[in-house]
């Protein structure tokens, strides 16, 4: 009798083990459902970072072009900055796609240098702006870069 009770003290012992020893479905799909929550919003923040990767890349390409326009303006004679366009739309390939810079040329006509000499000086901007969509909303944004610089007659 006493080996049949303990027998039976076992078989609930191992049954509790064996009851024990897996995860629920409930247990399964609840983790699932935090693993994909997790998963989702790492790629939002992965899609948000090469989206403002490509932006800062467009950047660089303003940048670039500001600066080939104001070394153009430098290096032609100083008579021939009043020749230089207003307005010039240049297009460059950034990742596999082109992307349509606007070059606007300002030069204040009223401009007096600190020194109270004007003569041989000339102000220059260069204002590069282009269009790129909002990450957050899908809209179009306009985007810009400004470089301004002197230049002089040289005597």
């Amino acid at each position: 009798m006493r080996e049949f009770a303990s027998q039976n003290r076992m078989r609930g012992f191992t049954a509790k083990v064996c009851a024990n020893r897996g995860f629920t479905l409930i247990e399964v799909m609840v983790s699932l459902i935090v693993l994909a929550f997790g998963l989702l919003a790492s790629v939002v923040g992965i899609m948000s970072a090469l989206d403002y990767s490509l932006v800062n890349e467009m950047r660089n390409d303003a940048m670039k072009i500001a600066q080939e326009q104001e070394e153009a303006a430098r290096n032609m004679p100083y008579a021939n900055i009043q020749t230089i366009p207003t307005v010039q739309i240049i297009t460059r390939q950034v990742r596999k796609q082109s992307v349509a810079y606007t070059v606007n040329f300002y030069r204040p006509a009223n401009w007096v240098a600190t020194s109270g000499s004007n003569s041989g000086m000339s102000r220059l901007q260069f204002t590069v702006q282009w269009q790129y969509k909002n990450s957050i909303s899908n809209q179009m944004k306009q985007y810009s870069y400004v470089l301004e610089t002197i230049v002089r007659q040289m005597k």
